[in-house]
């Protein structure tokens, strides 16, 4: 919405339909009957716009147009040029700009122009101090008539002011009157714990079917079949879908790879086009999925089942929106620990290079600033996949993380912020009805919110870390060598584990010790059994 400083900052007019623009010497106008009897004499400004219209109730902007180029053409007047908004709002609870309204601000303050042809005084605004200024501004430079749904005004007639001021506050009342309603709604769907908006994919609404009112949210398991480039068939739904995206973020898989996944399977994306990382991370991090919805930042239990569990749900957002989470590229993850192991002499990452040197050949990971360390790919990635595989098999670990971890605490925290919830209720309700004042109702709340807030944040940090789960235990190593060449998988275990830094080697050393690689403990203060190590050569830095 346009302030009256803005209005009156803009200069030059800046056409966007094109049409005639009068020269300066424009005649001042009398009165209306004379206006009328001006004939092409006239020249006229029209301004379109409309809202957002799903169920086409309104008149678009091709109609209004249509309608003002007729009143125009009725008149004989000579059309000066016409602006319009689509899809734009004219309230002052309106998000968007309006550059065709912009653009008609510039044109009335050039001075050019007679009249100005709306089809209702809703197209050009429903805020009563915009009316105003527009008003205003019309009249200190000469545009004094509008015509207004076939009637015309003159803005110097006081009894034209009044009926044109009453249309303004009748516009602007319906705007208001429009969004409380809408708001109520929102509120009271919030509170019943109806859904609202776009239905979420995965799910499916039936309604009655004469009355139209919803009757239930519930999972969308209609079997699909979806056909690859190469001709493969795949049988999906879309809440296996859904679940299909919470159970490999768990374990860890890039977003890239889910995409992937899906479209080489030829599944449609929930829009009906292709998936993109945005709309899988959109998924994964949406609270209805356990069965939830959130109303200004307040969770609130909604009438349908969930499609994963609060458990799998919590631990995979926590995931995403860990502020030590970076977005991973394909073209990095080529190799096991490149950029992933740093130089232990001065902190670079190790790069990968080939070498041939004294008569062999293969690629080895060094220091990739100063060279102060090198070694051998293969040997260096034995060393730290044995390292993993076997921290990852020690039943200690698997006691100690889920001591230290413990899954128990994430229900604990939430059975908590759920009963804080249900109080807080019970407290607005008793205010509601006066049962408690409202005194009492102000001391309550700040501090329920407050342990609401905290409880809420002890559930996202519990848990096992989920790139982890099904990965420890007994068949670690059969889990581990399960992943292959799934190089991006095992470096988020990696990292979640442990830092790793390469020492250089000694002078005149040409074996690999695994004494050269510094291990930062990241879980639990820690440390591995490391199977028995052989000999290898090493490609040393300079």
């Amino acid at each position: 919405m346009w302030t009256y400083g803005q209005v009156m900052a803009m200069a030059g007019p800046r056409s966007r339909s094109g049409g005639s623009v009068p020269g300066p010497g424009r005649r001042v106008w009398d009165s209306k009957a004379d206006l009328l009897a001006g004939g092409d004499l006239v020249s006229a400004l029209t301004y379109e716009r409309a809202s957002q219209d799903k169920k086409k109730q309104g008149k678009s902007v091709t109609d209004q147009r249509k309608l003002n180029h007729g009143e125009v053409a009725r008149h004989s007047w000579q059309l000066g040029e016409s602006f319009w908004d689509n899809d734009r709002s004219a309230s002052r609870h309106a998000k968007k700009d309006r550059p065709g309204f912009e653009d008609l601000m510039d044109r009335i303050r050039s001075g050019t122009d007679d009249v100005l042809v709306v089809w209702e005084i809703s197209r050009k605004e429903r805020d009563l101090a915009v009316y105003v200024k527009i008003r205003d501004l019309c009249s200190e430079v000469g545009l004094n008539f509008w015509l207004v749904g076939g009637q015309l005004y003159d803005l110097r007639d006081r009894n034209d002011r009044m009926m044109l001021g009453f249309q303004a506050v009748q516009a602007e009342f319906q705007s208001d009157y429009i969004r409380d309603n809408v708001q109520r709604g929102v509120n009271g769907a919030a509170q019943a714990g109806r859904p609202h908006g776009k239905l979420a994919y995965g799910f499916e609404r039936i309604y009655h079917s004469k009355t139209k009112v919803l009757l239930e949210q519930r999972a969308d398991e209609e079997v699909h079949v979806a056909t690859s480039a190469t001709g493969v068939k795949t049988e999906y739904t879309k809440a296996g879908v859904v679940r299909e995206i919470f159970e490999k973020v768990a374990k860890g898989v890039p977003l890239i790879r889910i995409e992937e996944s899906l479209n080489e399977r030829g599944i449609p994306a929930s829009q009906g086009g292709v998936w993109r990382r945005g709309i899988v991370r959109k998924i994964a991090l949406n609270i209805a999925y356990i069965g939830k919805r959130s109303h200004f930042d307040e969770v609130t239990e909604g009438i349908w089942e969930g499609l994963v569990s609060e458990e799998s749900y919590w631990s995979v957002r926590n995931m995403l929106e860990d502020p030590k989470r970076t977005t991973w590229k394909p073209a990095r993850a080529h190799y096991l620990l490149s950029y992933l192991v740093k130089c232990g002499k001065c902190g670079g990452p190790l790069s990968v290079g080939n070498v041939n040197r004294h008569g062999w050949t293969g690629q080895v990971y060094s220091c990739l600033h100063k060279r102060c360390a090198a070694v051998k790919m293969q040997y260096l990635d034995e060393y730290v996949e044995r390292i993993v595989v076997g921290w990852l098999s020690r039943p200690a670990t698997y006691e100690n993380l889920h001591r230290v971890f413990d899954d128990q605490g994430v229900v604990r925290a939430r059975a908590e912020a759920q009963r804080l919830r249900a109080e807080l209720e019970e407290w607005r309700a008793a205010a509601e009805i006066g049962d408690v004042t409202a005194t009492s109702f102000r001391r309550v709340e700040p501090g329920l919110i407050q342990r609401i807030k905290g409880a809420e944040a002890k559930a996202r940090e519990a848990g096992v870390p989920p790139v982890l789960r099904g990965m420890i235990g007994p068949h670690a190593e059969a889990e581990w060598a399960a992943l292959g060449d799934d190089v991006a998988r095992k470096r988020e275990i990696i990292k979640e584990i442990f830092e790793l830094k390469l020492m250089p080697a000694g002078k005149g050393t040409r074996k690999f010790s695994g004494s050269r690689v510094a291990k930062r403990w990241l879980l639990l203060d820690d440390d591995a059994a490391v199977p028995a190590e052989r000999p290898a050569s090493v490609v040393t830095g300079g």
